[in-house]
């Protein structure tokens, strides 16, 4: 930790535990601060966590349970890739996914992505074979770069967006390659 505990530095790799709970007074997750510590299945981040800096979580492979407070507002390049998780909110205030945010996540089948969404980055959801559903509450389809969703089968899956947005997403490159869009009530 940094010296008034806003800040955390770094999780030790060879600590045995498989939960972990980030203290209350930690706003910001540094870079590397899990990187691949494979001994945790379950992190619980505290509300009024705002950032997660890049390759916080990467790679660590056995990490099945993560949710993201609804205070979170950055997630950095590789910061949740490679985990086991099988859904994943995303949080509103998330204006930007970076690069390789959530790609690599084997068992990933779900994510529901926020209305604040502008800007999906290279590779963000690449890699994650069992993907199936991605709900996106932006009512405009955020503007996604090259491989977004490269290897992902979303040919077969389905996105679920806003009322009135259905014509929008099936003209925006990217989102158009969808197999099925729906629009939610």
């Amino acid at each position: 930790f940094n010296k008034d505990k806003t800040a955390l530095r770094g999780y030790p790799r060879g600590k045995p535990d498989t939960s972990y709970t980030v203290p209350l007074s930690v706003t910001t997750l540094e870079r590397n601060s899990f990187n691949r510590v494979d001994a945790l299945t379950s992190v619980t981040l505290p509300n009024g966590l705002k950032t997660i800096k890049d390759y916080v979580f990467y790679r660590c492979a056995n990490l099945a349970t993560l949710n993201l407070p609804s205070s979170l507002e950055f997630i950095g390049n590789y910061s949740i890739r490679g985990l086991k998780v099988s859904s994943m909110v995303v949080p509103e205030n998330i204006k930007v996914l970076n690069h390789y945010a959530l790609s690599g996540c084997d068992d990933l089948v779900s994510v529901e992505l926020p209305s604040t969404l502008t800007e999906i980055n290279w590779f963000a959801f690449a890699y994650d074979y069992k993907l199936k559903t991605v709900t996106c509450k932006a009512a405009t389809p955020p503007i996604i770069t090259a491989g977004v969703f490269k290897n992902t089968p979303i040919a077969s899956a389905t996105l679920r967006v806003p009322a009135g947005s259905k014509a929008l997403y099936q003209a925006a490159e990217g989102w158009k390659d969808f197999g099925t869009v729906e629009e939610m009530p």
